[in-house]
């Protein structure tokens, strides 16, 4: 049997060629390799089936767009995103595809599940509040345990959050594999504000203390109400100045904090705290414990920023998304609401990795 092709609109090859993240180099070699890319050959934009899949997946483009009559029109993201540099961000393909995922999660969730069908009051409920304001805003809503490590206090905060009603969600690349990763200088977390399922991006590359210091400055932007897609950058850096001193006042309450410091110090301090000893140098100098600061004498230690799976990736699979998010997909699963291909997609993760992952989740 002949295999079937499938005519393609210059076009839409075109479009995918210039909307890819792949260096030129790279461009040249598929071209080259694809023989149906070629003016001269006989199946000259006729490729397989199979051929256009492979040629999609290579490009990081969808399937679905090749098969288009015109070029799709990309949505304007206009996010801000926590980056090293404090700025919005340029928004890469792979960030791109991250922020389309989480979206969808959040559109099922709002839509679908069924359980998102109250408005949470906390949305904006520090609007216009000063850095102190917001700090006892967090305070009222999240417990601050002492954790033994960074890794055990990111995970009690981001199950605290979820029983709040915050989706909060990690990952460390577009896609499933790999060979996608999220740099952290591009994009360290992101909010996508709603007053019914508000998501808190996590870049699960980070290191633990920068993770948790995202997750509640990021907290902090839903308390605030803070729409992104519409504040300029001054405004933008004026929020993120606040909000940055609020989240540094809850991590590190000032009495407790002082006490440390002054027995111990600042690297001591910081372990405590489970922040970045940069961190608690800025804290005790906001406090008056130290006069300036010179970052690379706080310089952290490096870790390894990935949770510690053992290179399970099942465990790794587990670790992704928001507890109360995978409890309802996977309910939904059971009772026929969502088809398994479908709960695949949802929870971030191939369709043959999705029943143990899903065993794995019930028996935790």
């Amino acid at each position: 049997m002949a295999d079937t092709r499938v005519q393609v609109n210059k076009r839409l090859i075109d479009w995918a060629l210039a909307t890819t993240d792949l260096p030129s180099d790279v461009l040249a070699d598929i071209q080259q390799r694809n023989k149906w890319l070629q003016v001269d050959f006989k199946h000259y934009l006729q490729p397989t089936v199979k051929q256009l899949g492979l040629f999609a997946r290579r490009l990081h483009v969808p399937f679905g767009n090749l098969l288009m009559d015109e070029p799709p029109k990309e949505e304007d993201i206009r996010l801000a995103f926590r980056t090293r540099e404090k700025v919005p961000a340029q928004v890469s393909l792979t960030l791109r595809d991250i922020i389309y995922e989480m979206q969808r999660k959040q559109d099922w969730f709002k839509h679908e599940s069924g359980v998102a069908n109250q408005q949470l009051t906390f949305v904006g409920a520090a609007r216009g509040a000063s850095a102190s304001e917001t700090q006892r805003m967090m305070a009222r809503f999240i417990a601050l345990h002492h954790a033994e490590s960074p890794r055990h206090l990111y995970k009690d905060q981001r199950a605290q959050l979820s029983q709040l009603g915050v989706l909060n969600m990690q990952k460390g690349g577009a896609g499933f594999g790999t060979n996608r990763p999220l740099d952290v200088s591009e994009a360290r977390a992101f909010v996508l504000l709603d007053d019914y399922a508000p998501l808190i991006f996590i870049n699960q590359k980070d290191s633990y203390t920068a993770r948790i210091f995202s997750l509640i400055h990021e907290f902090g932007h839903i308390l605030h109400g803070t729409d992104e897609l519409l504040m300029n950058l001054d405004s933008n850096k004026q929020e993120e100045q606040l909000i940055n001193k609020a989240t540094t006042a809850f991590l590190m309450p000032e009495q407790d904090f002082i006490l440390r410091v002054k027995e111990y110090n600042i690297r001591k301090a910081a372990r405590f705290f489970n922040v970045s000893p940069l961190a608690a140098a800025i804290r005790a100098q906001g406090l008056g414990l130290i006069d300036h600061i010179v970052p690379e004498d706080f310089t952290e230690q490096p870790v390894a920023s990935m949770d510690s799976t053992g290179g399970n990736p099942y465990n790794n699979a587990l670790s992704l998304n928001d507890n109360r998010y995978m409890n309802t997909l996977i309910a939904a699963q059971e009772r026929g609401a969502v088809q398994p291909t479908e709960a695949a997609s949802l929870m971030g993760i191939s369709y043959k990795m999705m029943d143990r992952t899903s065993q794995m989740f019930i028996a935790e």
